[in-house]
């Protein structure tokens, strides 16, 4: 696009819309929708094309491989999201090194509890732990290392056979037989604050975390790692993606203070709820597939109907923003918050939350308010863990509200 634009047509070809490509330049069409093996495009990206593109350079062989895709699918054409590509972004001008985080620096910032229930993988830092929630004492029986680059995001695939982390520019997909990084997908500059498998554990979705540039949702086949196309999903970093149980439907929440869903794969846009006042920083979809649930900075959980996209209740029962929601059943939540306390809500009762677990003061005694809570999971036992600023991961019954452990121990 930066050499074929309006204002920079190289060889008479402006690749600033889809006609435009499609009439082409001196030597014709840039594309054929449907056959990328008579497309000229891709005849000029082999390393001994004449004329080659770019011409001072060669693209990887997954760059060109998703654009032989692309096209083969008949090119559809997104003009916001090339503009948007194309436009120069801050973080990325500059190459960035990480240094060590500092030595008292290791905030949970995500749990994922295996689809098995016998593992729970916590973001703490830069390492992800696991431990073995099958075992009394649930021990650590992997340590899993990002070195300098906070973990942020979390997502097993639907086998357990393979973990995922997004951070600082990457997203590392680990096995979790021989506990070894599999791949490390390269992606644009930002945080990766959201990610997901589909139901077949084919494709991993990415959410795009920097802000004040378009919010994308990126994909890759999986195992291969080879990208699949991108759509623009908000107007600011998009801080959480969930995929209903069917496999279906694609819910995303942004710092644009909206929540979209989406049809998978062809990442149709199906509805845009608006109502948050500021950013929206969770949204989960219920097991039964009839309610979208949404939080964030303005304290409030909004239920919404998915088939009418309409809001149905709201839920002002937090004394500080919501970082984390999911869904315990059809008609409980469970959020955690920045006032360090996490809490279960029912969409029958929106006066109060039902359950509260708030850790004690450390030391015993202590004035100082809890540490920010940033992520909670939940077991299909009741088992509650929440992830805090401080390190710690609190694990609480939900029967009796009692306080089983902190880990690591």
């Amino acid at each position: 696009y930066t050499c074929h634009n309006p204002d920079k047509q190289k060889g008479g070809l402006t690749l600033s819309t889809r006609r435009s490509a499609l009439d082409g330049g001196d030597d014709g069409p840039a594309f054929l929708p449907g056959n990328a093996a008579k497309s000229p495009i891709i005849a000029a990206l082999t390393p001994d094309a004449d004329p080659h593109m770019p011409p001072k350079k060669q693209l990887t062989a997954s760059d060109i491989t998703a654009l032989t895709t692309w096209i083969n699918a008949g090119a559809s054409w997104d003009e916001k999201l090339l503009i948007a590509s194309a436009a120069p972004r801050p973080a990325a001008s500059r190459a960035i090194v990480l240094r060590p985080l500092p030595r008292t620096y290791h905030p949970v910032m995500a749990l994922a509890i295996s689809p098995d229930q016998k593992r729970l993988a916590a973001a703490r830092g830069d390492h992800i732990l696991i431990f073995d929630l099958s075992a009394k004492d649930r021990p650590l029986i992997t340590d899993l290392a990002t070195p300098h680059d906070l973990v942020q995001s979390l997502a097993w695939s639907p086998d357990g056979a393979l973990l995922a982390s997004g951070g600082f520019r990457h997203i590392r997909l680990f096995d979790l037989k021989s506990s070894a990084p599999l791949r490390d997908l390269t992606t644009p500059p930002g945080r990766v604050i959201a990610l997901a498998f589909s139901l077949d554990g084919a494709t991993l979705y990415a959410g795009d975390g920097e802000p004040g540039l378009p919010g994308l949702i990126r994909a890759w086949r999986i195992p291969s790692g080879d990208p699949l196309p991108t759509w623009t999903a908000h107007a600011d970093a998009v801080s959480s993606i969930k995929i209903s149980l069917d496999g279906k439907l694609l819910a995303s929440a942004g710092a644009d203070k909206l929540v979209k869903t989406w049809s998978l794969p062809d990442a149709r846009e199906l509805a845009k709820f608006e109502g948050h006042i500021a950013q929206v920083m969770a949204v989960a979809l219920s097991p039964d597939g009839l309610h979208l649930a949404s939080a964030g900075a303005d304290r409030e959980i909004k239920i919404w109907d998915l088939k009418t996209h309409d809001q149905t209740t709201s839920l002002i029962t937090n004394s500080a923003g919501v970082t984390d929601l999911t869904w315990i059943d059809d008609k409980r939540l469970l959020t955690a918050c920045e006032d360090g306390v996490a809490r279960i809500s029912s969409i029958e009762n929106k006066d109060r939350p039902e359950k509260s677990f708030a850790a004690p003061p450390d030391p015993p005694g202590a004035p100082d308010p809890p540490d920010v809570l940033y992520t909670a999971a939940i077991a299909k036992d009741g088992t509650v863990f929440v992830g805090s600023h401080d390190g710690s991961i609190y694990v609480w019954s939900s029967t009796n509200n009692k306080l089983e452990a902190k880990l690591p121990p």
